[in-house]
């Protein structure tokens, strides 16, 4: 929408779809994920334990940031039981 210019701004786009905006900004987040983490959710290898959020807010713009930040958010997310 934005790009082919149907709508002016993310306001724009959050009021025709009904949603707030801060929410319209976090799935645009998601556009701009490695191409690697976009491939794990689709297939469903990422862990059950992530939340699509955790990778919504506030992204890194380098595609190698993003995946050290997943490689953070994992463990803290994941039982400890298995590690020795």
């Amino acid at each position: 929408m934005l790009e082919s210019g149907e709508a002016a701004s993310i306001l724009d786009i959050a009021e025709r779809q009904g949603e707030d905006r801060s929410y319209v900004g976090r799935m645009l987040n998601l556009t701009l994920l490695a191409p690697d983490i976009v491939a794990a959710i689709l297939d469903g290898t990422l862990p059950e334990s992530l939340r699509l959020q955790d990778l919504a807010i506030n992204p890194p713009m380098l595609w190698e940031e993003q995946e050290a930040r997943l490689i953070l958010i994992v463990p803290r997310n994941h039982d400890t039981t298995d590690r020795k």
